[in-house]
């Protein structure tokens, strides 16, 4: 007889974090308000944006004076220069400018697809005309992950900084108080063209990614694949419960999972495996290629759509 394989999730709801309260603590009390005990191997799942209060990391735009080079990037982009120059202070670097509010008013995007109030949807691109990609610890993010959604007007929060050893901070915290062994990993939501995700931004104790690529698959051929970014999907499984309009389930326990312990985190992982001063170097290979394989012409229709 087969044993059926599982995974659980629990969420839990938590009070307003302020600064300097004891996230561990709320979180143990949360569980135990739900008759929930931590077990060895459980994945704890939290968000950013809690970590982002607890400590502090929290900006009024009012007090931020642009620099000049902030305002200049925000005369062109039609954008809050005091914005500006909090996204500048907080990514490594700044390395796209997408027009998001000319895509959709000239119907590249369809706004009637993304939200079922197109008015207030566009209310909202009035804030956010351009979204920039930027580069914060080694990774990919939507605007350094500068956000002031579920804030008071003009209240931004801002991710801390190495998230991976925050991740492990917790993680020995709660072993220390309870004596469970569980992994942490610290999620945020990304933007991507096919609709908003939750990644992992840093993580401990489950191995972030397997290294599977080329081994047997189930006819023994070597297996194209077999790279699964396990951190990132623990990320999008806690979302389901998450939610993203003030559900008030900023952390959640997963488990069921099976994994090997890992002292490694996301953020060093992706880092190692592909750094991004790389990209730049594998798309022009991959244009080069497709120009190759396809034709020019091939490549040049595409680009014009």
């Amino acid at each position: 007889m087969t044993v059926m394989l599982k995974v659980e999730l629990f969420g839990l709801r938590l009070p307003e974090i302020r600064p300097g309260d004891d996230l561990v603590g709320m979180i143990l009390r949360a569980a135990s308000s739900e008759a929930i005990e931590l077990c060895d191997y459980d994945v704890l799942v939290i968000t950013s944006k809690v970590l982002s209060k607890a400590l502090g990391l929290l900006v009024n735009i009012e007090g931020v004076k642009p620099s000049r080079k902030a305002y200049k990037i925000a005369r062109k982009a039609n954008s809050d220069p005091r914005f500006i120059e909090l996204l500048l202070r907080e990514s490594d670097n700044v390395v796209v400018a997408v027009p998001f509010k000319r895509i959709v008013e000239e119907g590249i995007v369809d706004i009637g697809f993304l939200s079922k109030r197109p008015s207030e949807a566009m209310k909202a691109l009035g804030f956010y005309p351009t979204v920039f990609i930027t580069v914060r610890d080694g990774m990919l993010w939507s605007e350094s992950g500068i956000d002031t959604s579920n804030h008071p007007s003009g209240v931004y929060s801002i991710p801390p900084r190495n998230l991976d050893s925050i991740a492990r901070q917790i993680s020995e915290e709660i072993c220390r108080r309870t004596g469970k062994r569980v992994a942490v990993v610290i999620s945020d939501t990304e933007l991507f063209p096919w609709g908003a995700m939750d990644v992992a931004r840093g993580s401990y104790g489950v191995e972030p990614m397997k290294r599977e690529f080329g081994e047997p698959d189930f006819y023994g051929k070597p297996k194209f694949g077999g790279v699964d970014n396990i951190a990132f999907m623990i990320s999008s499984a806690a979302a389901l419960l998450m939610g993203q309009r003030g559900e008030g389930i900023p952390v959640v326990i997963l488990r069921g999972l099976k994994y090997e312990w890992s002292e490694e985190g996301v953020n060093k992982t992706l880092s190692t495996i592909s750094p991004l001063r790389r990209l730049p170097k594998a798309f022009l290979e991959t244009i080069k290629h497709t120009a190759v394989v396809l034709g020019l012409f091939k490549l040049l229709k595409f680009l014009q759509f």
